[in-house]
């Protein structure tokens, strides 16, 4: 038999997700402070839960490791370069501009400074942490080569591609986009590209990808 005094704490349990969603978003911002500031050795449970001004239980109630904790910092960050390429073009032209689209996102992205002290840090201090570096690139550089992959087979079913490996060619894309550039940038040895510079350097990539990989006889 239902008690009817156990429906007040359902409704404020309604009301109170709202406030949830924000402390969620606080403990990421919290993280990824941390993280910029300290580096991986600073990023703890106890310190984002100060960081953050929530408990240490309230941490571990959304994130039960450090781990899944710092994969949905980094899901966060690469988010907004996944939204592209959600149409599939139906020209030539309108393949060859949606992939340099796509590609002066990512790379922009991947200018960004946070982004620049992200993979200092990581390549700093990955290996002293290995659950932190494989989370960092099961959530960002893998999850976005996948997305991409996904891509290029939509364009395949499209025919306007012809990939016996879109895996491979995923990758090869990836990286003729990025280039030497954004090593150089985050080294330290080139300042970041102009809007000019960095649409040659992708325009040109996304040719070289095309030349190889675009259907001759496209579907009209």
């Amino acid at each position: 038999m239902t008690d009817p005094q156990h429906n007040p704490p359902d409704k404020k349990r309604s009301a109170g997700r709202p406030k949830d969603m924000a402390k969620h978003n606080a403990m990421l911002d919290a993280a990824a402070c941390l993280l910029f500031r300290n580096g991986l050795e600073g990023v703890t449970m106890e310190a984002v839960a100060r960081e953050a001004g929530v408990s240490k239980v309230t941490v571990y109630g959304h994130f039960v490791t450090k781990e899944a904790l710092f994969g949905s910092v980094i899901r966060r960050e690469t988010a907004i370069i996944r939204q592209g390429l959600d149409k599939l073009p139906d020209t030539h032209e309108e393949v060859r501009q949606s992939l340099i689209e796509a590609g002066i996102g990512l790379v922009n992205f991947l200018l960004e400074p946070h982004v620049l002290a992200v993979e200092r840090v990581m390549s700093a201090q990955g290996t002293q942490y290995p659950e932190l570096l494989q989370a960092f690139f099961e959530a960002g550089p893998w999850a976005t080569k996948q997305w991409l992959q996904e891509k290029l087979e939509g364009l395949v079913h499209a025919g306007r591609l012809t990939l016996n490996t879109p895996t491979l060619a995923a990758e090869q894309l990836c990286s003729m986009w990025q280039g030497m550039l954004v090593t150089e940038v985050r080294m330290g040895v080139r300042q970041p590209p102009s809007n000019k510079e960095l649409h040659r350097h992708i325009s040109s990539a996304v040719d070289v990808f095309l030349a190889g990989y675009a259907t001759k006889h496209p579907p009209c």
